[in-house]
């Protein structure tokens, strides 16, 4: 996939720092930028790989290391409230931070997948008909990862499920494709059999952080992410028991409060069921603040959720609809580092940031700035 490139001024501005710190930074790193070609100045033109690759240089540089390491869910009782874009914008930008993330796609639909640049649909057989590169297939997902999904209990190592859409200091991806839905059959016998399948992620997030199992080397990550889907089911229980944080997207165009309580409610349960549950944040997503009833929905949910609630908003743009005509799977944060929604995803993922606890005292003024 050929994407777009960028020129020095909105590498400055996706890493929150001077066009003399991009150059000088750049050319200390040592990487290989492409240069425009024509007569006249030879301006500067950096891959998102490239600009991935100086993020993690600079975090480097400058000590930026995490402080904790978190799980983040970010789900949502109803669908249409931007839950995926947000998966993929906040995941973009904390990797732009210098932080290691892995974002996994839970959703059989996998729209988290194809928003990264790839195909859940095509065959290696059609990608070389079609002369798209093969590494645009899905070839493995979540439940490949985990012991249920064999019978023998063998499993794929994480190397070969995982997808490294901007290059190695990007966010890595571990995708989704339709035959993911077949874990949540398999649960439900666990569950029949009595073997708590809720705690299985749970498990295997335990055995991979602590980075005994080589081919199940989760230590390296700062945040991992799960964008979970809609439905209330032991896949979608079971990445909310193992989460430090949820993030719960809501358009307040009608109900919210309805839907925050569902949540509310399943986070009571997992309370009274194991003693725990993750902390909650609301995010304001995909609205318009200007609307009377949306107004009132803010006051609904701020009354009733006031610890809960996100200072900074996400509100409705052209633009996100513009991101998917574009098709260069790139998120908007990326495919337009200039536009507000972009500042308002940066300043939602600032918050998010400083409410997990992620980056210490001493980096984190330094390292926010990117945000």
């Amino acid at each position: 996939m050929k994407r777009k490139t960028f020129k020095v001024q909105a590498v400055a501005r996706l890493l929150g720092i001077s066009v003399d710190s991009v150059r000088r930074d750049s050319d200390e790193a040592g990487l290989e930028i492409e240069r425009q070609g024509g007569v006249g100045p030879k301006t500067r033109l950096f891959t998102i790989e490239n600009i991935y690759d100086l993020a993690a240089y600079r975090a480097k540089k400058y000590g930026v290391t995490a402080k904790a390491k978190r799980i983040l869910t970010v789900y949502a009782p109803k669908g249409g409230v931007g839950k995926t874009t947000l998966s993929s914008n906040i995941a973009s930008i904390l990797a732009l931070l210098g932080l290691r993330v892995l974002v996994i796609d839970l959703d059989f639909q996998a729209n988290l997948t194809i928003s990264f640049g790839y195909d859940p649909e095509l065959t290696p057989d059609e990608a070389t008909a079609t002369n798209l590169p093969v590494d645009t297939c899905v070839n493995y997902h979540f439940g490949h990862l985990l012991p249920q999904w064999q019978q023998n209990g063998q499993t794929q190592s994480l190397s070969a499920v995982i997808k490294k859409p901007f290059g190695a200091n990007g966010p890595h991806l571990i995708p989704s494709e339709v035959t993911l839905d077949r874990l949540e059959a398999l649960f439900t016998v666990d569950a029949i059999m009595g073997k708590k399948p809720e705690l299985a992620i749970a498990r295997w997030l335990a055995e991979g952080r602590s980075g005994k199992n080589k081919d199940l080397d989760l230590s390296q990550y700062d945040v991992i992410m799960f964008d979970a889907p809609p439905a209330k089911n032991q896949t979608t229980r079971g990445a909310l028991l193992a989460s430090d944080f949820v993030v719960a997207p809501v358009s307040m165009e009608r109900y919210s409060t309805k839907s925050v309580s569902y949540l509310a409610g399943v986070l009571g349960e997992m309370q009274e069921e194991y003693g725990k549950y993750p902390q909650l944040a609301i995010l304001g997503n995909f609205f318009d603040d200007s609307r009377v009833r949306v107004a009132a929905q803010v006051i609904a949910l701020t009354s009733k959720y006031p610890d809960a609630w996100m200072d900074k908003t996400v509100r409705t743009s052209e633009e996100f609809k513009k991101v998917l005509d574009d098709d260069d799977g790139l998120p908007l944060v990326l495919s337009r580092p200039s536009s507000t929604p972009a500042d308002e995803l940066r300043a939602t993922t600032k918050e998010l940031v400083e409410k997990m606890g992620v980056l210490g005292a001493n980096t984190k003024a330094d390292t926010l700035r990117a945000a």
